[in-house]
């Protein structure tokens, strides 16, 4: 199984990943090259992503891609189907059950701009809205501050009170946010405090999902495990790299390597 992301955000998916199928083994490619993937435009992020499956499958006998961003699967994960024979499975902001969860009606959608400005997601706002009112951030600057987060970077409270402004003044927020991102699951904590909300707020992301969705496509494709280890792959050698390798031991990783893709 290949999992990649663009940056350190992917590794909450593997989390849940390890729980729900704790004997699978899989690679993780973290594209630091070409972080954050949310400035990107579609055609690049689409091109690159063809890019990753095609090096990667001629080093590995991978039977699976898992795309843990967002950004990459709203607006690739169609085209990618088309373009490989083999299980796509993309992450997606859950609009659908933040409204059945939402009391009042107010839902919070957080995420990068190229996720909110995709067909994908304008089509969906455009039918949510008719029963409920969507207050959306969009931002790239937060992926930056979960990656500091985890490599335990200081940040400053006022990069997060300027991102969330438009809610903090808000009469009644959200009471039920999306965190259209995979980075984003690193700062629950960090948005409460920003905003000032109470215990009762609802946090929504699809990690759940994406994990059946893989269980399903195990079993139902009969998938046999083909890969023996687990292995960390990256395409840039960076300062802040290195600042991660002590945060994966937990992932039990026997190789880590570097990738050119160019």
């Amino acid at each position: 199984m290949l999992i990649f992301d663009s940056g350190v955000g992917g590794l909450s998916i593997l989390q849940t990943i390890k729980i729900v199928l704790p004997n699978i083994h899989y690679i993780y490619f973290l594209d630091n090259e070409a972080f954050p993937y949310g400035n990107k435009t579609e055609y690049f992020i689409i091109q690159r992503i063809i890019s990753i499956i095609k090096k990667i499958k001629k080093l590995y006998p991978i039977n699976i891609v898992v795309i843990a961003c967002n950004t990459v699967s709203t607006v690739s994960v169609s085209f990618l189907k088309k373009k490989f024979n083999l299980p796509i499975i993309g992450i997606f902001p859950d609009i659908k059950t933040a409204e059945k969860i939402t009391k009042n009606n107010i839902i919070g959608l957080i995420a990068t701009r190229t996720t909110i400005h995709s067909e994908y997601i304008q089509k969906l706002i455009y039918q949510k809205s008719f029963n409920n009112i969507i207050q959306i951030i969009s931002t790239n600057q937060l992926a930056l501050i979960a990656e500091k987060k985890i490599r335990k970077i200081p940040f400053a409270q006022k990069d997060l009170k300027s991102i969330f402004k438009p809610w903090i003044n808000l009469n009644i927020k959200p009471d039920t946010i999306i965190l259209g991102c995979t980075h984003f699951l690193f700062l629950k904590k960090e948005i409460k405090d920003t905003l000032h909300l109470t215990s009762s707020i609802n946090f929504i992301d699809s990690r759940k999902k994406i994990v059946l969705d893989i269980k399903n496509c195990i079993y139902k494709f009969n998938l046999q495990q083909t890969i023996k280890n687990n292995i960390f792959l990256y395409s840039k050698h960076d300062n802040y790299l290195t600042k991660i390798f002590i945060y994966l031991k937990r992932y039990q990783f026997k190789k880590i390597s570097y990738i050119n893709l160019n």
